[in-house]
């Protein structure tokens, strides 16, 4: 359950009483003309926090009786419902048997809480999953039967636990009770020291003697006008201060037995009743029936109406519980914790504060609404902080500072000066941001501007604003005055740090050194310029700088590096004394030079952080460890001598529980062994607590699981953690807590164990070793006979490629010579058409040769045969004489049957062999056929006529045994042309 309260800050009433007075007031001394200063504050204190629970917080009845606290920080509460236990975040109700309202608390020394109600007495303990149980000692008693009635109060005593009712007081030593009955009813009781007393109505006060269990009479009931107590409490002299319900304050004596009447609270026209009354530091506060709470200081003032306790709820107080030095308040209607003792209070909350300036008998606030201001008016008098805006300066106020007796104001709408409060304008400029002084120039002072640098002097009692001067124009709201005369630092947040030099009469700035991301600077972003232990310093993002005059550079600055986050932006550092003021990171803090490791302490500021005014935080050290810091909720005032940074508190594991499937178990807090967890578990949930911690600050957390994060989680507001489908192993859950105001709570721990399911057991580990042992065997056997098969593949695949490459490079020779066969082929081709052509024109000539040399032959003859001269016919005879010795014989067919051979290879043998009677001009005449050759053109080849050659052509026909008209394609056929072997 995530906390839910209502804290109630009232501001507006300042209460004065001895010892535990709250004062405001202020020993102011001027601060140089600068609203930052060391200010002599001996208090400034403030009301009380005031948390208020209502039923709808603790779901239960809204009337409380009693309350006890345990060791841890646990809350107990009697309530008319049982007891209701708070633990810091989950309230749990527990429920008597008979469903009594419980009367009565007490945490004991041996670590129990005993409560009782009507007819019930016993104990409220705790089981192993953190829920809260009664557990009922009747029985062990023996008082069952006993009719205990209401048992109004019960107390440790020595060794004895003491319960009262009006008939008795029930003494419980161990496993036995004895009853000590009342004369008529016993209407008080109290433990103070080391005595116990109760007030019998009829027989008086009287002291309870551990030893003989008896009562003897301390105070007669004449003496303290038969009044009935409602508290005795102890006083500084070891004497008693007795209460009564009718409002009537008594003191007295144990050794003497006197007893007196010290102070009345009531006036006779009141009617009211004092229900409650406890110490309280060394003062005494009362509970009314009419919902008052009284204070009574030691000195016998009574403080009716405290304006402290004027927002405790509108109900009746029936009782009051101090716890530390805050108290809680059981309601008629509730409970509120009335929280005295915290270090911060809020003083102001209606507008964003930029600046603060304490002045005299008054306290300025620079803010975006304009500025306000409050009176003070002496610390002799009770008085409240009522702050007014002061008129006609609505707006944006960025700083408000003490100058010349003067408060300057300056303002989005220009610089102002405050007569009687009131504004009046310096100059007609807009835009200022505030005002240094200038040291070689007495009454003349240097205005920031949003634009550059204006000159103001004061003249007798007037201001003026003389001149901008030239130059320079950029904003100048972090200025500060250099080493060197009429030099000045400027940072701007985005263009990085000017050095600017201004002549002696301040009418320009005549030099001018920009530094962005060289001579040092890692970046032109987010520099500031400060002093500190009177050096200039450069605070950045990356770390503090010092500038080097004699190199030009800026340089770490080890002395605030060696203390600050330098991976951190430090925005501002406020030196006051020994102590050092920081903001990092939107985080305030502050470290102490004389501590021997210094470091910077946040945790009281945490409340703060997101809500300070960027690059404009205003802190204001005072006196006593008091600070005012401004921030856009208001003006706080921090006491950090109350800072309890070294104090622990306990953080608590209250619940864990795991869900598996749809169903939830809890999980013991505390076991004997490692819890084991199931290894179903979808989901697991961490719920936890810090009870001590400030019910007016917010409680966060950060935790850890070892054995699956790496780091600690950020800070978070809620309560729990849950982790889902987390895997078997060894896990330790660590969550540690804080609060906002400075409260730390320790790491809380919790192991645990989930085991593996049976498949990730160690046996079935080993059995998978030694299965994948096998199959690594197997696999290693399988591998090997793989590799020698895929070896033998190999072997026969390289074989087989061997002669597929052997066949390819066959058939690429058988390719390229049967190319080359081809080509040749072409080529005989070709040759064999020419030769065949030479042979057919050598034919064909012998032919023509022939056919002419018949032809002149028969024509000589025929001319000898007509010549009649005896010498002429002689002659032609001679002629013819020598062409029968040259006519073209067989010499010529000789040749033609070489040629014919060289064209049809083996054709005459092909022939003799199918025929081996072919004669020779057979064979001619076939080769005449084959050339296609007709009979007329063969016949003179033959010396035949052409009724002989087709004799001729017969009678081969007839040896080849072929038709007339198949006798050329038979002799196509049977010689190829010539060819080339391969």
């Amino acid at each position: 359950m995530i906390r839910q309260h209502h804290v109630i800050f009232n501001k507006d009433l300042i209460f004065n009483f001895l010892h535990f007075v709250i004062l405001v007031y202020f020993f102011l001394f001027p601060n140089c003309g600068y609203s930052q200063g060391d200010y002599l504050i001996n208090n400034f204190n403030k009301p009380p926090k005031i948390t208020h629970y209502s039923r709808k917080d603790f779901q239960a009845d809204a009337q409380f009786w009693t309350m006890a606290r345990d060791n841890e920080d646990i809350l107990y509460f009697g309530n008319n419902d049982g007891v209701i236990v708070y633990d810091g975040e989950r309230w749990q109700k527990v429920v008597l048997p008979n469903n009594s309202s419980v009367r009565s608390l007490t945490y004991s020394s041996n670590g129990k809480i005993y409560a009782g109600g009507f007819n019930e007495l016993g104990l409220i303990e705790k089981d192993s999953i953190g829920k809260y149980y009664y557990k009922s000692l009747l029985k062990e008693l023996q008082l069952e039967n006993e009719n205990l009635e209401n048992l109004w109060q019960v107390h440790e005593f020595k060794d004895y636990i003491v319960y009262r009712s009006f008939k008795e007081l029930i003494v419980i030593s161990g496993n036995s009770a004895t009853h000590i009955p009342s004369n008529n009813a016993f209407i008080f009781s109290a433990v103070v020291g080391t005595k116990f007393y109760v007030q019998d109505a009829e027989t008086g006060i009287l002291e309870f003697d551990p030893i003989s269990l008896q009562l003897n009479l301390l105070y007669e009931p004449k003496e303290y006008l038969n009044n009935s107590m409602v508290g005795i409490l102890p006083t500084k002299n070891n004497d008693l201060l007795l209460v009564s319900k009718e409002g009537n304050v008594f003191t007295g004596t144990t050794s003497t037995k006197e007893i007196r009447l010290w102070k009345t609270i009531f006036e006779k026209n009141i009617n009211d009743e004092i229900i409650s009354a406890i110490p309280h530091e060394d003062n005494y506060l009362l509970g009314t029936l009419g919902s008052r709470i009284l204070m009574v200081t030691n000195n016998g003032e009574v403080i009716k109406d405290s304006p402290a306790f004027e927002n405790v709820h509108n109900s009746s107080i029936l009782n009051l519980y101090k716890s530390g030095r805050n108290v809680w308040a059981l309601l008629n209607n509730g409970l509120d914790y009335i929280e005295f003792d915290s270090p911060v209070s809020i003083l102001f909350e209606e507008a964003s504060i930029y600046d603060i300036l304490l002045d005299n008998n008054f306290i300025y606030l620079a803010t975006n609404k304009g500025v306000f201001y409050s009176a003070y008016k002496g610390i002799e008098s009770q008085y409240d902080l009522k702050f007014e805006k002061i008129p006609n300066l609505e707006g944006q106020a960025w700083a408000v500072q003490k100058v010349e007796e003067s408060v300057i104001i300056s303002h989005d709408k220009g610089l102002f000066y405050l007569k009687d409060n009131l504004p009046h304008k310096i100059g007609d400029s807009d835009g200022f941001w505030k005002i240094i002084e200038i040291d070689s120039k007495p009454n003349t002072y240097l205005a920031a501007n949003y634009n550059g640098l204006f000159l103001l002097e004061k003249n007798k009692q007037n201001w003026n604003l003389k001149r901008k001067l030239s130059g320079f124009n950029e904003s100048s709201r972090d200025i500060l005055k250099a080493d060197e005369e009429n030099t000045f630092w400027v940072c701007h947040g985005y263009k990085g740090v000017y050095k600017l030099k201004i002549d002696s009469d301040y009418n320009r700035i005549y030099a001018m050194d920009h530094y962005t991301d060289q001579n040092g600077l890692t970046s032109p972003f987010n520099v500031n310029v400060t002093r500190w232990n009177d050096d200039i310093i450069f605070t950045t993002n990356t770390g503090i700088y010092e500038f080097n005059k004699s190199n030009n550079r800026f340089e770490p600055y080890n002395d605030l590096n060696q203390i600050l986050d330098t991976t951190a932006n430090t925005r501002k550092l406020i030196q006051n004394e020994s102590t050092t003021w920081v903001v990092q990171d939107d985080e305030v803090g502050y470290f102490n030079l004389k501590e021997p490791d210094a470091q910077v302490n946040k945790s009281l500021f945490l409340n703060l952080k997101g809500s300070l005014n960027r690059g404009m935080e205003s802190i204001l050290p005072l006196q006593g460890g008091n600070v005012l810091i401004g921030a856009t909720t208001g003006l706080y005032l921090y006491n950090t001598s109350r800072d309890t940074t070294n104090e622990t508190l306990s953080t608590k594991i209250t619940r864990i529980s795991f869900i598996k499937g749809e169903a939830e178990e809890q999980i013991p807090l505390i076991a004997q062994q490692k819890i084991s967890l199931p290894n179903t578990t979808e989901i697991l949930r961490f719920e936890f607590s810090a009870p001590g911690m400030s019910p007016s600050s917010p409680v966060q957390y950060q935790y850890i699981l070892e054995g699956i994060d790496q780091k600690w989680s950020s800070w978070e507001n809620q309560n729990y953690k849950e982790y889902t489908h987390l895997r078997p192993g060894n896990y330790n859950f660590k969550v540690r807590s804080r609060d906002l105001i400075g409260n730390s709570g320790n790491e809380a721990t919790f192991e645990f164990v989930i085991p593996p399911v049976w498949y990730q057991t160690t046996a079935a580990i080993i059995g998978y070793i030694l299965l994948f042992l096998a199959l690594a065997v197997l696999l290693f056997y399988l591998i090997k006979r793989k590799i020698e098969i895929e070896r033998e593949k190999a072997r026969l695949a390289a074989q087989k490629s061997k002669k597929l490459l052997e066949l390819e490079i066959e058939q690429l020779r058988l390719k390229r010579d049967k190319e080359n066969i081809r080509k040749d082929k072409l080529l005989l081709e070709e040759d064999n058409i020419r030769k065949s052509k030479e042979l057919a024109n050598y034919t064909m000539m012998l032919v023509k040769k022939k056919d002419i040399f018949v032809e002149t032959f028969s024509n000589l003859k025929e001319l000898k045969n007509s010549i009649n001269t005896q010498a002429a016919r002689k002659k032609i005879q001679d002629i013819l004489i020598k062409l029968q010795q040259h006519r073209i014989g067989e010499e010529f067919m000789d040749i033609f049957d070489v040629n014919f051979e060289k064209v049809h290879k083996n054709f005459f043998k092909e022939l003799k062999n199918i025929n081996p009677d072919l004669t020779k001009r057979e064979l001619r005449l076939c080769a005449f056929v084959k050339m296609n050759l007709t009979n007329k053109e063969i016949a003179p080849l033959l010396n035949i006529s052409i009724r002989g050659v087709e004799t001729a052509r017969y009678r081969v026909r007839k040896k080849l045994d072929v038709q007339e008209n198949n006798f050329l394609t038979y002799l196509e056929n049977i010689s190829t042309t010539e060819s080339v072997n391969s």
